[in-house]
């Protein structure tokens, strides 16, 4: 099957699912605008933090609503395709749903992403370009759109990796692992701000081991224009896209190792 027949059979089953959403109106929207109520506090408080501090970490009020609308942005492209079929992975192993995706003439990861596209996440999305406009707005900063566009594909695949790597221990342990979503999501919020404000060793981290710096902080340093003033090598901005594929790449081979572990659960 060509990538333009696969891309065609995804939106296919996109907009099935759009449909199924729009069914039910009003609880769709009334979802879309908690959404905004909570990440629109989280927006403001971080702006009011910073705009008492005057700069955090060398950054300004505006710089860090820009780096925090685009790691938003970015999480919600890659949970838009991604989210739901990982997050329902360890389910469908349990009860033995998954083994109709074995038996389909396709991929068995494509299987489940063409079954999980989520439209909830439109909601985040429209926040977080929201947020950035407004931020960029109040910055004396121009940048390529390719750039911001290239730079958010491969800052959305990041996060894609992550999801995946996350439900690829599904094939082994069943469940989720919770060590694996307890590292995701304490370190990963670590994000939400310039990483400069934390000591070398946490910078370390998040740059080499685990790499979420590469979601935001490194890209928003090229959008930005802003010079790096990380301890560690000024051409890491640069890598971003490199870092993006290679671990998207990696996250699709583990799963893969994972399913050829897979025993089913005869349910």
């Amino acid at each position: 099957m060509r990538i333009g027949q696969k891309i065609l059979i995804y939106f296919t089953f996109a907009k099935s699912t759009i449909r199924q959403e729009m069914t039910y109106r009003v609880s769709f929207i009334t979802g879309v605008v908690g959404q905004w109520i909570a990440y629109g506090g989280t927006f403001l408080s971080l702006y009011i933090m910073i705009e008492n501090f005057n700069v955090m970490g060398g950054w300004t009020s505006y710089e860090v609503l820009y780096l925090y609308a685009f790691n938003l942005l970015s999480y919600a492209l890659a949970a838009t395709v991604f989210f739901t079929p990982c997050r329902s992975l360890s389910m469908k192993i349990r009860t033995g749903e998954f083994d109709i995706s074995l038996t389909k003439p396709i991929n068995p990861f494509l299987h489940e992403i063409y079954n999980g596209f989520n439209f909830g996440y439109i909601g985040h999305t429209i926040l977080a370009v929201s947020v950035m406009i407004f931020s960029v707005s109040h910055l004396d900063t121009q940048f390529s759109i390719v750039n911001l566009i290239l730079l958010l594909i491969c800052a959305a695949l990041l996060q894609a990796a992550f999801l995946i790597l996350s439900s690829s221990f599904c094939f082994i342990t069943v469940n989720q692992n919770p060590v694996f979503d307890f590292i995701l999501g304490n370190f990963k919020s670590f994000t939400n701000y310039p990483i400069t404000i934390y000591g070398i060793a946490i910078q370390f981290l998040l740059t080499f081991i685990l790499p979420f710096a590469f979601m935001n902080f490194y890209p928003s340093l090229i959008l930005l224009g802003k010079t790096p003033s990380s301890p560690f090598a000024a051409w890491l901005p640069f890598v971003s896209p490199f870092v993006g594929i290679a671990m998207f790449i990696l996250s699709i081979k583990i799963w893969n190792y994972g399913l050829s572990k897979y025993q089913s659960s005869g349910s």
